[in-house]
């Protein structure tokens, strides 16, 4: 006696197991009741209900139609459970008490597939669904930009994150690829990394003439090794696309910038460990506190409790910590001297010290001049980190706080001046001259000098020609002249890639100014206007423009994305409390980041996948040879 469906699709029990493929002469109703709730007659069912679909209709059609509604159903709710799980950054081995969670509630996951082996298949096949749309949307689309990001998790070991960036008809994306482990910090291994990843989940070689004529820019951290000097990443990349274009993350390159800056100024030093000094002081005394809340009760002030100087949020942290100093400073101040007057203690010694910092004349201007700076860069910071800011529109926010922190060489920002020549604040004397002059000079100028080295592997004519692609930098009535030579520029730069792309170089001018004056004519105020939008009424008649458009959008800003993930994989590593291996940790991420809400998640394409991918032998589901990444380490049943 043998099964007809398992002996048609090869399907092998595993262990010692009565063989219903080979055949048996053991007739016992219970041997029979077990094959048949055997995961192994399940998979053949699963795959018969696959094969024997007609290919001429919809796949997802077709497994709702010809499989069995309670095994579609099982198979369903187990592959929801999954997504869920990996959504969720929760640890894989939650699925086999959520499994058992559904029982109690009355929903039915069949007796089979419920292991940590088969929620580790199933996450990858439904990872492996949105590779596979990822790589179909980088075919339809003419161009594509790399970003990547070198991180370090706990354990010290190197990786790289890649992403790619695209626009299609308007419409930007920016998805995550994989995670590539790296052997050492250097050009050619982080190279070697973002290919591989790139080759592994997306069958994306940099090396095919195809797809190096899409290649148009390179978003990275900016930090060694992947630098723009004689030996970075970018001259590598260069050497196979020369029309690539190079922007290092803003945010990153901002941080190194201030600590570069400030971390030879003893002033600095000062104010940094006063704000840690006032903030410890009272939060880690209850007693304290609620004097400081008197205090500001007494003065009729709003309390405003100090606050630490962040770590992580750098810039954000030390911008609030220096506001809240100054708002809570006359009850701070109030409330050390009353307890200086009482009896010389461990306690009562540290308010005296803190208040001869509080009263020096120099920390006072100089925690101003600090909020006028920060205040400034915040903004910078604030606009590299948003989604929706092209190139552009970092590049000219970048030129402004130049020409911001230029002013303030020569006069004082707005909250400088209101200390600039007094000796009392808040009618407490200040002690000491108070001339911080040199100090702030001395870092103005290197802030401006490091600021302006945030495009230094990048054309800055290629650059600020991106400003057609951002809306809000064109002007707000039509100039006939706006953006004629920055298409120039750009034609000049991209003309190979162009011309790869089916771009009519000769009426890219022409389209330009019927375009201009056509959107300037229909609508009212382009500064909501978006590109899809243009797209979807002018892309019939001014395809070039519009083509080019898509190229300047798919330009990386920075590589804010990438540390997106890289914090999404901290905390996916922190949840699961283990050591995931990179490809398992590329299909948690690329579920988190690029497959859709539990809500909206159809998991029927990932189980076709499932279905048509696995091998006939229970003991071996790692998918086969045309598979696009490799999987055999997690793909096992049981």
């Amino acid at each position: 006696m043998f099964c007809g469906l398992c002996r048609k699709h090869g399907v092998r029990t595993r262990g010692n197991a009565t063989s219903f493929l080979s055949g048996t002469d053991n007739f016992r109703p219970e041997l029979l009741r077990a094959h048949h709730l055997s995961e192994a007659h399940a998979k053949a069912s699963v795959m018969e209900a696959a094969s024997s679909a007609p290919t001429t209709r919809p796949a997802a059609e077709l497994m709702v139609t010809t499989m069995s509604q309670v095994t579609l159903g099982r198979v369903e709710n187990l592959f929801r459970s999954c997504h869920a799980i990996a959504k969720a950054g929760s640890p894989l081995g939650d699925f086999i008490w959520m499994c058992q969670l559904d029982d109690m509630k009355g929903v039915d996951t069949g007796p089979v597939f419920r292991t940590n082996k088969s929620a580790r298949t199933f996450t990858y096949f439904i990872a492996e669904v949105e590779r596979r749309n990822l790589r179909e949307k980088l075919e339809r689309s003419k161009f594509f930009s790399v970003i990547s990001d070198g991180v370090a998790d706990s354990s010290a070991e190197e990786a790289e994150l890649v992403y790619v960036q695209f626009a299609h008809a308007g419409k930007v994306h920016c998805q995550m690829v994989g995670v590539q482990t790296v052997a050492k910090k250097d050009p050619l291994a982080i190279k070697n990394a973002i290919e591989k990843t790139l080759e592994r989940n997306l069958q994306l070689r940099l090396s095919n003439k195809d797809w190096l004529k899409k290649l148009v820019g390179f978003g990275s951290d900016g930090a060694a090794g992947s630098e723009g000097d004689s030996n970075g990443v970018a001259p590598l990349l260069r050497e196979i696309q020369p029309c690539v274009l190079t922007v290092y993350c803003l945010g990153h390159h901002l941080e190194l910038s201030y600590k570069a800056v400030f971390r030879s100024v003893p002033l600095y030093t000062d104010v940094t460990g006063l704000l840690h000094s006032v903030h410890h002081f009272y939060h880690s005394c209850p007693p304290r506190k609620r004097a400081l809340l008197t205090a500001f009760r007494g003065l009729r002030l709003r309390p405003v409790m100090p606050s630490p100087v962040g770590d992580r949020r750098w810039l954000e942290g030390l911008q609030v910590a220096l506001q809240n100093f100054l708002k809570g400073y006359p009850a701070i101040v109030q409330q050390l001297q009353s307890t200086d007057k009482g009896r010389s203690d461990t306690s009562h010694q540290k308010a005296k010290e803190l208040l001869e910092f509080l009263l020096r004349a120099d920390m006072v201007k100089f925690v101003h001049f600090l909020v006028d700076v920060t205040n400034v860069l915040s903004i910078l910071s604030r606009v590299s980190k948003n989604r929706n800011s092209s190139i552009a529109d970092i590049y000219a926010t970048v030129r402004s706080t130049i020409e911001m922190l230029s002013m303030y060489q020569t006069r004082p920002g707005p909250k400088e001046r209101r200390v600039d020549s007094v000796t009392h604040f808040h009618s407490h004397c200040l002690e000491g001259k108070g001339n911080i002059s040199d100090v702030r000079n001395t870092i103005l100028t290197h802030l401006i000098k490091k600021l302006r080295g945030c495009f230094r592997d990048a054309s800055r004519d290629v650059v600020n020609a991106t400003m057609i692609g951002s809306f809000k930098l064109w002007p707000a009535k039509i100039n006939r002249e706006f953006g004629e030579k920055e298409v120039s520029i750009l034609t000049s730069h991209y003309k190979p890639i162009l011309e790869a792309a089916n771009v009519r170089i000769d009426e890219l001018d022409p389209e330009w100014s019927m375009l201009k004056f056509e959107i300037y004519a229909r609508f009212l105020n382009i500064y909501k206007l978006t590109w899809d939008v243009v797209n979807s009424v002018y892309l019939h008649k001014y395809p070039n423009i519009l083509t080019l458009v898509d190229l300047v959008l798919t330009l990386p800003a920075s590589s804010a994305e990438a540390e997106r993930g890289f914090s999404q994989m901290q905390r996916t590593k922190f949840q699961t409390r283990d050591k995931i291996k990179a490809d398992d940790m590329t299909d948690l991420l690329i579920i988190q980041l690029n497959s859709p809400n539990i809500n909206n998640f159809d998991p029927r394409k990932a189980i076709r996948l499932w279905t048509m991918r696995t091998p006939s032998s229970t003991g071996d589901t790692s998918p086969n040879s045309d598979g696009s990444s490799n999987s055999e380490s997690h793909c096992e049943s049981d």
